[in-house]
């Protein structure tokens, strides 16, 4: 019986890289934005500018549309997930600072890898 080999074509190569920058970018910014949402959040007289922020932020993650499995398949990480829980909490106004912590923890060891793949 012969075994097929799965041979990835660069065209999936260059798909697989494409998503991988894509959801670098995203969490880069989302290590930016979520601690910024939660402290506007925390204010108890916001100004205008910070009423406008936030909806910048809210129109952010509501027009990027991801699956938090993409994460765990594209980089056996979990990040996604605490983005997406962070955000939930963050818009409930419910205390994030756990699910913040996780995703500053994950975010920090990711950031190590990709250095280490960067600086290859």
């Amino acid at each position: 019986m012969k075994i097929k080999e799965h041979i990835m074509k660069s065209k999936n190569i260059e798909q697989v890289n494409h998503a991988l920058v894509v959801l670098r970018h995203f969490i880069d910014l989302s290590s930016k934005l979520l601690p910024f949402l939660d402290e506007i959040n925390s204010k108890s007289n916001p100004t205008l500018v910070d009423i406008a922020d936030r909806q910048k932020i809210i129109e952010v993650y509501q027009n990027y549309e991801f699956d938090v499995t993409t994460s765990k398949m594209l980089m056996d990480s979990n990040i996604l997930g605490l983005i997406h829980r962070s955000y939930e909490k963050l818009m409930q106004k419910q205390p994030a600072s756990v699910d913040l912590q996780a995703f500053d923890i994950e975010f920090s060891r990711l950031r190590k890898n990709w250095n280490l793949i960067d600086a290859n």
